[in-house]
């Protein structure tokens, strides 16, 4: 399986943050769950050995995330994440959190599109 490793270490996921007003990343609810949860190798180990699985790898993978041809298709597509959706329906708010996520996929364009650096974990075991 592939999982992002922590939240500090994905450039996205701190931008969208930013833009957001999040200063400090965390689940707000038990039914708004942590996409890092499973960031921490030490933490994936123990939970696949307790789920009765051996000769676990992870292997780091840094390739950047695509988020669109340019701003506005990224735009749209930042917009479909619940927490950023959420954020735009904020009265009084959702304009000024828009034109932040604006310059910052402005800053993240190029002529290949919107990318933002991304670290994940590609994880291995086997079924004892």
């Amino acid at each position: 399986m592939m999982v992002w490793q922590s939240h500090d270490r994905n450039e996205w996921a701190l931008a969208i943050d930013r833009a957001l007003g999040n200063w400090e990343f965390g689940p707000t609810s038990a039914t708004n769950l942590d996409p890092f949860s499973l960031g921490e190798p030490k933490m994936v180990r123990r939970l696949l050995a307790a789920a009765d699985f051996e000769s676990i790898t992870l292997t780091e993978v840094d390739v950047p995330v695509y988020y669109g041809r340019d701003v506005d298709a990224a735009l749209d597509f930042v917009s479909s994440f619940a927490e950023v959706n959420q954020a735009l329906q904020r009265p009084g708010a959702g304009s000024s959190v828009k034109g932040r996520l604006r310059s910052i996929l402005a800053a993240h364009s190029s002529e290949q599109g919107v990318y933002f650096a991304s670290c994940a974990w590609i994880v291995a075991a086997r079924r004892r």
